[in-house]
């Protein structure tokens, strides 16, 4: 099942996280976030157990990925983690679930030519320096000729 526009990757991930919360045992769905303003990620509150998840997926591509959950409120850091065992109900909603080591990989290392447009004007504008930090970024608003790394576009 292949998702299709923004509106629709939304629509996939909300159900998957409900998916995930409802057949797993133990995982807890607390909360969703669109992505908005600077935010370039819908982001989802979720636990195992004991265990808490930032789940964030990128409203182009559908793709998503696991996290700590912030050191504080407000934090745009993510320190990415590999997916647990219940990841897998997001690629039956037609979601692609990105592993830490594919986060983790230097920018330098990535073919640029298999980057759209605005992935590659953002590595080009503001360098970040991991595949994660390109995808999964607060700043991500390349039209703007205010944008610069680390600061919010209004």
């Amino acid at each position: 099942m292949a998702v299709t526009g923004e509106t629709g990757t939304l629509r996939s991930f909300r159900t998957a996280c409900h998916q995930a919360a409802g057949s797993t045992p133990g995982v807890t769905f607390y909360e969703l976030t669109e992505a908005a303003g600077a935010t370039a990620f819908h982001s989802a509150a979720m636990s195992e157990r004991r265990l808490r998840h930032r789940v964030v997926c990128r409203p182009r591509g559908g793709l998503v990925a696991f996290a700590a959950p912030p050191a504080f409120p407000g934090s745009a850091v993510l320190h990415f983690r590999e997916p647990p065992r219940w990841a897998e109900v997001f690629t039956v909603h037609g979601l692609r679930v990105l592993d830490a080591a594919a986060l983790a990989t230097p920018l330098s290392a990535i073919d640029r030519d298999g980057l759209d447009e605005t992935d590659q004007h953002a590595a080009r504008r503001w360098r970040p320096g991991t595949l994660g930090e390109l995808l999964f970024n607060w700043w991500e608003r390349p039209a703007s000729p205010g944008a610069r790394a680390g600061r919010p576009v209004h």
